[in-house]
């Protein structure tokens, strides 16, 4: 159709005769899903201060619009609408802006985290009633265009119970380094490259790995996703190579601010 500059375009049946027409708005419209999509924005941004002193740090704003507002606009073009928002620090704030998510014509429900539970436990704070689908759970200060289909595809194809988004970084080391063992040189190597994955702060989880966490239980997600490996649940990765970047420190906020005109021109309209 946009090959063609066509607007609609109609379907027939093997006698020619029209059974409905397809039109490019609705072409172009994402495949709805109903996993739950739960978003962490209950830190304190304390190295982003004085910025956060007043502001929770996944309301400080990237280009024209917070941070979280790109992340649920992430999500929504991607056909995502069922959305669960974590709060802690200075909370009404992120209330007032989203409300119920009507704006956005998404359902926006808040789990408020008297004290901090850690990374993992505010899933011990989610509704019983979820839908029985995988999670998508990802934190409040990623900025990312990471395709949540295709993670969300991988998982499932692939039959994990829990799928971590990493990303592969490489160090080059610019000298030649030494190993040894007990004062005597085992191994010498000319400027090294090490390679390594990192955790991007998105995960995927089952139903069963977010009922393991029980109401007002402390815990961090490295260590309930131990837990659950060490019982022999199938915990994987995806690795992904979008756009992505952690906005936890002051040059990352500033770098954020120059990518947004690079990486989201005209994403989220």
């Amino acid at each position: 159709m946009k090959k063609h500059d066509l607007t609609a375009i109609p379907i027939v049946d093997s006698g020619r005769r029209v059974l409905s027409l397809e039109t490019l708005h609705q072409a172009m419209q994402p495949e709805q899903r109903d996993n739950p999509v739960f978003i962490m924005a209950g830190g304190f941004g304390t190295r982003l201060q004085p910025l956060t002193d007043h502001c929770p740090k996944p309301m400080l704003r990237v280009g024209d619009k917070p941070m979280l507002e790109h992340i649920i606009s992430q999500f929504i073009s991607h056909g995502f609408h069922n959305f669960f928002i974590s709060t802690h620090y200075l909370p009404e704030v992120i209330r007032c802006h989203f409300e119920d998510g009507s704006r956005w014509n998404v359902k926006i429900q808040y789990i408020h985290e008297e004290s901090p539970l850690g990374t993992g436990g505010a899933l011990g704070l989610l509704p019983k009633q979820l839908p029985p689908l995988p999670l998508i759970m990802v934190n409040g200060d990623v900025l990312t265009k990471l395709d949540y289909t295709k993670l969300l595809r991988h998982h499932e194809k692939q039959k994990f119970d829990a799928t971590v988004c990493v990303r592969e970084e490489e160090h080059r080391v610019p000298y030649g380094v030494i190993e040894t063992e007990e004062q005597l040189i085992t191994n010498m190597v000319e400027k090294p490259t090490y390679r390594y994955k990192i955790n991007t702060g998105i995960y995927v989880l089952n139903p069963e790995v977010i009922a393991s966490v029980q109401l007002s239980q402390r815990i961090d997600m490295p260590t309930l996703l131990e837990r659950h490996r060490a019982d022999g649940k199938h915990i994987g990765t995806y690795t992904s190579y979008d756009y992505w970047l952690d906005i936890g420190q002051m040059k990352d906020y500033q770098k954020a601010q120059r990518d947004i005109e690079v990486y989201f021109k005209g994403f989220d309209q």
